[in-house]
C-alpha cells in the first residue's frame, strides 16, 4: 500500500485536491428547476433549502460569466449546479460529523469571521454598507448567510481536526523528494491530508441517506 502511495504520489495529489475542493466524486447531479419543493437535497434528514442553492448557484454563475466574459453554455451551467450541490452536501456531512466531537462555532467566532472578511471592510473597519450590498448581490438575508458561514466554519474545524492527526515521516519526505516529479514536504503533507479527507467523504456518502429533489448519483 505504501509503495503504491509513494509511486503514484503526484497523481494522487492532483486528483484528490481537485476532488475534495468541490469536484464531482461519483457521477453527476440532475436538477429540475420547475419541480416544487422547499429543499434541493436532504442529507440524513436535514434539508438543504432550495433558496440557499439558488443563491449560491446564481452567484457562482455570475462570477464565472464575468471571468469568462461570456454567457455559459448548458454543459457549464450543469457543472456548476453539480459543484454547488456537492459542496453543500459535503459541508452538511462535515457539520453532522462535528456533532460527534462537540465542535461548535460561537457567536463571537462568527462575528470575528464577518468583521475580518476583506470583502466587508472599508479601510480597517467593518462596513455595514458593504455587507448589505454583498447580501443583496447574492440575494440572501443576514441570518441565511450567517447560518451558512457558521456551517462552513464548523466544517473547516472538522477538516483541521482530521488533518491534525496526520504526520509526514522522514522516510516519506526523502522518497517524495527523490521522485521524477519531486514533492516538497508541504506537498506531501497536503497529499496525505487530501487522501484521508477524500476517503472519509466517500465513506460518509456511502453511509448516509441522501435524497435529492430530482436525483443525485454518487
Amino acid at each position: 500500500m505504501m509503495n503504491f502511495f509513494r509511486i503514484h504520489m503526484r497523481v494522487i495529489f492532483i486528483v484528490t485536491v481537485v476532488a475534495f475542493l468541490g469536484g464531482i466524486f461519483f457521477g453527476a447531479v440532475s436538477f429540475l428547476f420547475n419541480k416544487p419543493s422547499d429543499f434541493v437535497v436532504k442529507v440524513n434528514g436535514t434539508k438543504i433549502p432550495v433558496n440557499l442553492f439558488y443563491s449560491i448557484y446564481t452567484s457562482s454563475v455570475k462570477g464565472y460569466e464575468q471571468a469568462a466574459n461570456k454567457p455559459l453554455d448548458e454543459k457549464e451551467l450543469n457543472e456548476i449546479k453539480s459543484r454547488v450541490i456537492q459542496t453543500l452536501v459535503q459541508t452538511e456531512l462535515l457539520c453532522q460529523e462535528a456533532k460527534k466531537y462537540g465542535i461548535i462555532v460561537t457567536d463571537e467566532e462568527l462575528k470575528n469571521d464577518l468583521q475580518n472578511s476583506l470583502e466587508f471592510r472599508d479601510g480597517n473597519a467593518f462596513s455595514m454598507q458593504k455587507y448589505a450590498a454583498f447580501l443583496n448581490a447574492i440575494q440572501m438575508k443576514p441570518k441565511e448567510y450567517e447560518d451558512l458561514r457558521r456551517k462552513q466554519i464548523k466544517a473547516s474545524k472538522v477538516k483541521m481536526l482530521m488533518a491534525s492527526s496526520i504526520k509526514t515521516w522522514s522516510y516519506e519526505v526523502e522518497s517524495a523528494e527523490k521522485q521524477k516529479l519531486p514533492l516538497s514536504k508541504n506537498d506531501l503533507f497536503f497529499t496525505k491530508v487530501n487522501v484521508i479527507l477524500t476517503e472519509w467523504y466517500i465513506g460518509a456518502i456511502r453511509n448516509s441517506k441522501i435524497i435529492s429533489n430530482d436525483y443525485l448519483i454518487f
